[in-house]
């Protein structure tokens, strides 16, 4: 049995870079989503997305119904 693989000095570093930029990507993500006029605009879309769907819907529906 091989004995367990250690990280050495600079690949915890290493490491420690790539977490921290992982981090930092995340947080800068949720700050654009959260920003009001990006929320606003995804809420407005969403909105649209739900309207479009259910017309499709009722059109359908009348159409198997006639």
């Amino acid at each position: 049995m091989q004995p367990g693989r250690t990280i050495r000095g600079e690949e915890t570093a290493a490491l420690e870079r790539s977490v921290a930029a992982a981090l930092r990507t995340i947080a800068a993500v949720k700050a654009e989503r959260s920003a009001p006029p990006v929320r606003s605009a995804r809420l407005r879309l969403a909105t649209i997305y739900g309207v479009t769907r259910l017309r499709r819907r009722r059109e359908r529906e009348a159409g198997a119904a006639g």
